[in-house]
């Protein structure tokens, strides 16, 4: 197992408040970190502002996309099949990486629990293949648990946190108050945040044809819906799936559906690369 992690890094992730499970690699490493969505879930807070101020604070970097669309937009867009907003943040990582040197991307991991945090992977996948392609040489891609540990991988990292890193870190979580009702159970098992663990993956044996069981955002949707929150339901087979496999991240499937572009996106980045580079 590996224990050194240098920079240059990128850390990408679905959702504002993911980073706090990997607070002292962003101490250590200072990545620059990009953001999906802006987290404000079906409630409407915005909490990139939380995660900003955590970011910075950990000493690491904020990018050029953060948190550019609501998790509403995003959602739309993976029951369309449109890749506008995916593609849209592809390649505005991929270019402040290139500008950067980056040569490691981590991401979130693919967990079949929520379709971001899957789709997440895949855009790292994504702009970890557009990097290597522009003559960056190898591009490392790492994953990190959210939900689930992730099976062993042949190269991990482990960083394991002294008893001030580990405070510092439950003080930043315990900060971010729009989190603080899904956070207090993991800080009460201070323990199992005192090591912070990523996995080497190549993302492709990460999209089965079929899963071994339902996601959870399947069985979880289909109760909304007969509750009469939702209207419509995400599937992996349906809708993740083939576009992670337009975004390269996955194999295509006989039968996936045709993913393509928007009329409009949303998706817009809020900081010129030049303001990081």
């Amino acid at each position: 197992m590996t224990r050194s992690f240098d920079p240059p890094t990128a850390l990408i992730v679905a959702h504002p408040g993911h980073e706090l499970l990997l607070h002292h690699f962003m101490e250590q490493v200072r990545p620059i970190v990009f953001v999906l969505t802006d987290g404000s879930g079906s409630h409407g807070q915005d909490r990139t502002g939380f995660s900003r101020d955590v970011i910075q604070r950990a000493g690491a970097v904020v990018g050029p996309l953060f948190g550019p669309a609501s998790d509403r937009d995003w959602y739309q867009s993976i029951l369309a099949g449109e890749l506008g907003m995916f593609q849209a943040a592809r390649e505005t990582i991929a270019a402040a990486c290139k500008a950067l040197g980056v040569t490691r991307l981590v991401g979130d991991a693919v967990e079949l629990f929520n379709p971001m945090h899957d789709l997440c992977a895949a855009v790292a996948a994504a702009v970890a293949s557009d990097l290597a392609s522009l003559g960056g040489g190898d591009i490392q891609v790492f994953d990190f648990a959210i939900e689930s540990e992730p099976p062993e991988a042949a190269e991990s990292v482990e960083l394991a946190l002294d008893a001030e890193a580990l405070a510092r870190k439950l003080a930043a979580a315990q900060s971010y108050l729009p989190l603080i009702a899904e956070i207090l159970p993991r800080t009460a098992a201070s323990a199992a945040l005192a090591t912070e663990r990523l996995r080497r993956t190549d993302g492709l044996e990460l999209w089965p044809g079929q899963p071994p069981g339902d996601p959870f955002y399947e069985t979880f949707g289909r109760g909304r819906i007969a509750e009469g929150a939702y209207r419509d339901l995400i599937t992996y087979a349906g809708h993740v799936r083939p576009i992670a496999a337009a975004l390269g991240a996955a194999a295509p499937l006989l039968g996936d559906m045709k993913c393509g572009s928007p009329r409009s996106s949303p998706c817009a980045t809020n900081a010129p690369i030049s303001e990081i580079a």
